[in-house]
């Protein structure tokens, strides 16, 4: 799912595409939540690589927003709508 993201933005690996959208500080926050909480690294990484993709190049999650959908036409349904 990630090289997905990636391959949408046009980049081939997450660092390049924090580096180019992420100013120091921001790597600095970065390396910061990564060294204090290492077995969520993997979910830090994915949150940002898609936050970046949704902010400058408008990707959204399609099977996301699927699942919403089918959600809400199943509450919709037992709802009695």
């Amino acid at each position: 799912m990630l090289e997905d993201v990636l391959k949408f933005c046009g980049y081939d690996n997450a660092f390049d595409l924090i580096n180019y959208h992420y100013n120091e500080d921001d790597m600095v926050h970065l390396l910061m939540d990564l060294v204090n909480s290492p077995e969520d690294a993997v979910d830090f990484i994915k949150e940002t690589v898609e936050n970046i993709a949704y902010d400058y190049y408008e990707w959204v999650d399609l099977d996301e927003m699927k699942a919403q959908a089918e959600g809400m036409a199943y509450d919709k349904y037992r709802d009695g709508d």
